[in-house]
């Protein structure tokens, strides 16, 4: 499955690319995150929690930003398994100026595979539930920046989040 559009975010590019590489906003935004720990550089051991239709799944697996050009491209690659079968995904993200000043445009191309029992469920829920999870991903990220900001937090990245 292929999932392309462009999101506006209220903030400012640098703030934005920060967010993306911080962990704490990072396990705010991602739909289901249940644990993001940092492994290396870049690398996070992810458990992660899903649902589509009557289909209920925890993925565990990895969780890699690669900076292709830093302060405006990255790649995004997640690896998990579960019981009802694998999913992979590979998000390519590029941020630009939004059109209203202190705004930011964010581009993205991601390729989602799934395989096992979830892919049974066919083509069109898992194209609504990646659209769907997609769409509350840059939900939460600027939600997740806007709290940050009201609380004053505008700091450098965080390389660890606390597990629940």
């Amino acid at each position: 499955m292929r999932f392309t559009d462009v999101r506006h975010m209220s903030a400012p590019t640098g703030k934005v690319w920060m967010a993306l590489h911080d962990s704490e906003v990072l396990h705010a935004a991602i739909p289901g995150c249940q644990r993001l720990s940092p492994v290396g550089d870049g690398q996070f051991s992810a458990t992660l929690a899903a649902r589509v239709g009557r289909l209920a799944d925890t993925y565990r697996g990895t969780f890699c930003i690669e900076d292709t050009w830093p302060g405006s491209e990255l790649v995004v690659s997640i690896a998990g398994r579960g019981r009802c079968g694998t999913l992979e995904l590979d998000l390519r993200v590029r941020l630009d100026e939004g059109f209203t000043p202190g705004t930011t445009a964010l581009f993205y191309d991601a390729h989602a595979r799934v395989g096992g029992l979830v892919a049974r469920l066919g083509q069109a829920p898992l194209t609504v539930a990646g659209g769907h999870i997609t769409g509350c991903f840059f939900r939460d990220l600027d939600r997740a920046m806007r709290a940050r900001a009201r609380a004053g937090l505008a700091q450098p990245p965080r390389q660890a989040v606390p597990t629940s």
